[in-house]
């Protein structure tokens, strides 16, 4: 296990620095997307200038919500960027070089590209938890904790949208737009859902676990919510393998939409 660890992170190392290399590239990729989150804040910011709460959720807690939302998605594109295209990886039969390596196919997949956009991400992200989120320094253990339980069930989200592409040719674009509405859904307070949507956020697309639970968490601590939380990540961690195990089992038949079915 130890091996792997390492084997991952040397690998990830090569894509960071990869994506470091055109300086200019990253500087806009990076600068565009703080600039965006940017946007994002300040129509946040406006709102609560004219509403105080909704629907119990006042403005440091909507600052939480972005701050975690933002820094899982940027630690997700800097250090396992090979996330966002594992779709299109598979359907274009480069999962076949990998199969001769004896280093972890998923870890390979994952580690292949970092994405600069990322940064800008992660920095904004970092920004709002320091500077209007509320929090207190001796609750960062806590943070960083909730920061890993979010990040490891969207990465196991996306690694199960992306093992569609084993069995789905249109897989490419689907598991792109299901990583963005999950995206899309995780930036919206959790009063403003309710009845099958609520079920949907906490099941389909986990938004209610990657940073609703873990705000609830940040904001009233509790040794149930802490269980919950950690039962989500065994079961995503656990489905996202198996799908995953499941996929490259057929692939390896030659039984997947790449090869020839």
């Amino acid at each position: 296990m130890d091996r792997l660890i390492v084997n991952y992170l040397h690998q990830a190392a090569a894509a960071m620095r990869t994506s470091l290399a055109d300086r200019t590239n990253f500087a806009l990729q990076m600068g565009g997307m703080t600039l965006n989150n940017g946007f994002f804040l300040l129509m946040w910011f406006l709102f609560f200038k004219g509403f105080h709460r909704i629907g119990g959720w006042g403005g440091s807690d909507v600052a939480v919500l972005l701050g975690l939302m933002m820094t899982i998605f940027g630690v997700a594109g800097v250090a396992f960027g090979g996330y966002r295209d594992m779709a299109a990886t598979i359907l274009s039969g480069e999962v076949d070089a990998l199969l001769t390596q004896p280093k972890s196919v998923l870890g390979r997949l994952l580690s292949r590209d970092s994405m600069a956009s990322a940064w800008g991400d992660f920095v904004t992200g970092l920004i709002v938890l320091t500077g209007f989120a509320g929090l207190r320094w001796s609750q960062a253990p806590l943070l960083a904790l909730m920061i890993g339980v979010g990040l490891t069930i969207y990465l196991a989200a996306t690694v199960m949208f992306g093992s569609l592409a084993f069995w789905v040719r249109g897989a490419r674009s689907l598991a792109r737009d299901l990583a963005d509405f999950l995206v899309m859904v995780s930036s919206y307070p959790g009063s403003i859902f309710s009845g099958p949507s609520r079920w949907i956020i906490f099941s389909l697309l986990p938004a209610g676990f990657v940073v609703l639970t873990p705000v609830r968490m940040l904001r009233a601590p509790s040794v149930e919510t802490l269980a919950v939380l950690a039962a989500a990540v065994a079961v995503y961690v656990a489905l996202a393998l198996s799908v995953f195990r499941l996929g490259l089992a057929r692939y390896r038949r030659g039984a997947s939409p790449v090869m020839g079915m």
